[in-house]
């Protein structure tokens, strides 16, 4: 019924040419060089426009460059941070390079921090430096700190960590154990109780 063909077709996997994803919408008086150029290696991760993410125990975190074009009620912490002019963030934000277009209301702790003529940002700055272009608004105070760890974010979730857990830990969140017998397999035992 069923014949398989002597021949198949082999099918090759070319990966796909990345290109650099074009800069958040800016206004038209924007240095262009004050935005950070994307290169194959570090890729952006994007919240675009027509996203919204909303929770109030909600933390964002980013090990790389975040460009947030849409609507975020939630806490940020990235390595860099970019707020394209159409974005509004309600929350706290923690990254070494904060670079805003759009709107903010929340605290601001990020080493470079540098706030383009339509950014609109309601609360506190704590940065080691800081640049306010003309037609920027800003209602907060401004605090110049030192220490950079002061202001660093949190990349890793409480807790969270890159290893593999320890060999002898035993995790018992789950209702199934496994148990060795004498012949080094492991039988199931279902806890009913």
């Amino acid at each position: 019924m069923f014949q398989r063909k002597s021949n198949p077709k082999t099918f090759h996997v070319v990966s796909p040419k990345l290109k650099a994803e074009d800069p958040p919408a800016l206004p038209a008086t924007t240095n262009a060089s004050s935005v950070p150029k994307i290169t194959h290696d570090d890729a952006a991760s994007v919240i675009g426009k027509d996203l919204s993410i909303e929770g109030q125990t909600i933390t964002i975190r980013c090990k790389g460059l975040l460009r947030v074009n849409g609507n975020i009620h939630a806490d940020l912490h990235c390595k860099e941070l970019l707020i394209g002019e159409h974005a509004l963030i309600q929350g706290s934000i923690a990254a070494d390079k904060v670079t805003v277009f759009g709107r903010i209301n929340g605290a601001i702790l990020g080493s470079n921090v540098i706030l383009h003529s339509s950014a609109q940002v309601e609360g506190d700055i704590h940065s080691q430096s800081l640049s306010i272009e003309q037609g920027a608004s800003f209602d907060g105070r401004s605090r110049t700190v030192s220490d950079p760890a002061e202001v660093a974010p949190q990349l890793e979730a409480e807790g969270e960590t890159d290893r593999a857990p320890a060999p002898d830990t035993e995790d018992t969140s789950d209702d199934e154990i496994q148990i060795p017998t004498d012949s080094d397999e492991f039988t199931p035992v279902r806890d009913f109780g």
